[in-house]
Parts: structure tokens; C-alpha cells; sequence
């Protein structure tokens, strides 16, 4: 079960940020809402103050920092490119909600390690945890169901996961479930290894299955998973024999593309967590792990000071090794409530844009300014 545990750590990490999320406004950000003073300003004969403006420094918006690739996907979305090299999240717009458990999400595009954005920020979440595969969630047009892209992490190819129900990652594969029973497996290269039809499930899982796992609202859900080198289908039950909840009813073989009701022999299924605690790192707390997205380098985001926390929760960025990087790379909040790392930069969210910068020298590589509902 712990293929449940990242979603709803996510959900409660952005609860937490949502609450959080108070009395932001800093200096430096309020001074883009005033106009730069010039040198040249005076005040008018009958004041009997004089004022040297030349001695103050005029304020300067930071330059925007990012290019189109050709061709641009734009609100079209991604399209398979044998020439985009790997392709980084970046959060580009700031939808507000009101009646909902934050004030504020994040809308995502795609861009290039050198700067260039393929796609607009048109994407409701982007998962780089399913290697090899990019999985790109899309609200859909009736509201009800989210559409799901799934491509290589390089983007030379792209296809549509269809009417979905779970994704679940293994061995360089990936099994999609769908609304009709069915189950597909991709491999890296995006071709179906496997299909497997309803008819494959009905004697093992009887007519009136639906995919979808019980403990996100589907009461009656038959879940997959993947089990100790076997992917699965069982049923939530309290009675199960093996003592964690799971009734397993087959077993499928992507080689073969078979069904069979027997565990293999000597088979026993996974506890249900594997979750390893992070390092203690003396001066920090709730270290968190965060893996370079394109070369799998290891960082910890931290928070400093835990025992004077209030307020605003600012981290650092640190090596595997528990060194300093970056101070103060980001704030916490309903928007971004942890870094990104990719190809040796910082991504975040910071002075109204989203920016990569390179975590050794702090050259800005890329910076969009965030857009609203209202642009």
C-alpha cells in the first residue's frame, strides 16, 4: 500500500503550506508596486526641505529570463520531439479558488534544461517519480475527469493514457487500469507490452469489477499493484490472510500476457511501507529528500531553527552530505511547498516568477513571471 502514502503526504503537505500561508508580503516585493524614483525629481520652491534622490538606489524589476522552443507547444500541450533533451516542471500560473482547502494552486508547463518552454502552464500536476515515464495530469473539459499525457522523460514520444484509473510503475514498465476493465503495460519506448481485455480478470475478479482502489473512494475497487516481482489484483479485506488488508485474486504475466488465479510459489506480498527516515542533520528539521530530476544526485530540502518556527517556513537547500547550498531558497506555500532540482539548478517560485538558477554560481538559467486568473 505504500503506492498511496507519497499522494496523500502531497495532499497534506499542501493543507499544512495552505494554513500557513499568512502575511507573505515582504519589503522587497512591496516595492514593485511603486514607481521608480528618478534623479532628476524635485520638490516643489515652497518647501523649505531639500533631498539629495541621487543617493538612493531606483528600484529595477528583475529581467524575465526565458525563450520559446520551435515548434512551441503552447496550450496545445506536449508533442513528441526527438530534439527536446530532458524536460524540466516549472510553475507558471497561480489560479485562486475560494471554498476550498487552499487559497491558491499551481498551474505547470514543460521547459528545456537550457531555458526554452515547450508548453505552456496548462498542466494541474507533472509526476517525475514514475522513471522512466513523464505523467502529465490536465484538467478535463468537463470538469470531472482529469486527462492524463504520459510520455518519455525526454519527450520523443507522447501518448494519451485514455479512460485511466491507476498508474502503477514497475521495472522499467508501467501498468495503466482502465474504466472498462481493461489493463495496458508500456514500456520505455511508450509500445504496449501487454494488453489484457476485461474477459482476462472476469474469472478471478467476477462481471461487476471496477478498477480502482477502495481507499480513494472506490468501495468496491479491485486495486493493482506490484508485489514482490508479480503484478497483482486484490480486493480490500479486513480478514485477509496475509494480515494487511489485501484479499490477492490473480496474478499477471506481461511476457506471457496471461492471468492466473495461483501465487507463484514462495510469494508473499510486500508489508505495505518502506518508507526510510531521512538523516537527522544537526541545526535543521523534517529533512526531505529531493532527487535531481535529470542525473539523480541527492539533496535535502530542511527547515532551520526548528525550535524558533513561527510564521513563515523558510528552507535551505543542502547537500547529501548535510552542507549548506542555498539559504533561504524557498518559502513554503500552497503554490511550491518544496524545491526542484534539475541538471544542478534551484527551482522555485520567488518575487512573483518562477525561476531555475544554478545552485553553485546563481546564474539565472530561466524566469517566468507567474501569471494569474485574471491575465
Amino acid at each position: 500500500m505504500k503506492r498511496f502514502f507519497g499522494g496523500v503526504l502531497t495532499v497534506l503537505a499542501i493543507v499544512v503550506a495552505g494554513v500557513l500561508l499568512s502575511g507573505c508580503l515582504s519589503v522587497s516585493r512591496a516595492a514593485e508596486f511603486f514607481p521608480a524614483l528618478q534623479s532628476s525629481t524635485r520638490l516643489k520652491a515652497t518647501s523649505a526641505i531639500r533631498a539629495d534622490w541621487s543617493v538612493l538606489t531606483p528600484y529595477v524589476a528583475e529581467k524575465t529570463a526565458y525563450r520559446y522552443f520551435s515548434p512551441y507547444g503552447g496550450k496545445a500541450g506536449l508533442a513528441p520531439n526527438d530534439h527536446y533533451g530532458a524536460l524540466l516542471p516549472y510553475i507558471g500560473a497561480e489560479v485562486t479558488l475560494s471554498g476550498y482547502v487552499t487559497d491558491a494552486i499551481p498551474l505547470y508547463g514543460l521547459v528545456t534544461a537550457d531555458g526554452q518552454m515547450v508548453t505552456a502552464p496548462i498542466y494541474t500536476e507533472v509526476l517525475t517519480t514514475y522513471a522512466p515515464f513523464l505523467l502529465l495530469y490536465r484538467a478535463g473539459g468537463d470538469g470531472t475527469h482529469t486527462r492524463v499525457t504520459i510520455a518519455a522523460r525526454d519527450g520523443n514520444w507522447v501518448r494519451d493514457a485514455g479512460d485511466w484509473r491507476e498508474f502503477i510503475p514497475f521495472d522499467n514498465y508501467l501498468a495503466i487500469s482502465h474504466a472498462d476493465g481493461s489493463v495496458q503495460i508500456l514500456d520505455a519506448d511508450g509500445h504496449v507490452r501487454a494488453d489484457f481485455s476485461r474477459d482476462n480478470f472476469t474469472p478471478f475478479l467476477g462481471d461487476d469489477y471496477q478498477w480502482g482502489d477502495p481507499m480513494i473512494g472506490y468501495i468496491e475497487g479491485c486495486a493493482l499493484s506490484y508485489e514482490c516481482g508479480y503484478l497483482t489484483a486484490a480486493f480490500y479485506d479486513e480478514d485477509s490472510p496475509w494480515g494487511n488488508y489485501w484479499r490477492y485474486e490473480c496474478f499477471l504475466d506481461p511476457e506471457r500476457g496471461t492471468v492466473t488465479g495461483s501465487a507463484p510459489a514462495n510469494w508473499r506480498p510486500d508489508d505495505g511501507w518502506d518508507y526510510e527516515n531521512p538523516p537527522e542533520i544537526p541545526g535543521y528539521c523534517y529533512p526531505e529528500e529531493i532527487q535531481d530530476l535529470t542525473n539523480g544526485t541527492i539533496y535535502y530540502a530542511a527547515y532551520p531553527d526548528c525550535a524558533e518556527m513561527d510564521g513563515d517556513w523558510t528552507l535551505d537547500l543542502l547537500d547529501e552530505e548535510g552542507t549548506l547550498l542555498v539559504e533561504d531558497c524557498l518559502i513554503s506555500t500552497a503554490l511550491q511547498w518544496r524545491p526542484f532540482v534539475a541538471d544542478g539548478m534551484l527551482g522555485t517560485v520567488r518575487d512573483g516568477a518562477f525561476t531555475y538558477a544554478d545552485i553553485s554560481t546563481g546564474e539565472v538559467m530561466f524566469r517566468y513571471p507567474l501569471r494569474t486568473n485574471s491575465d
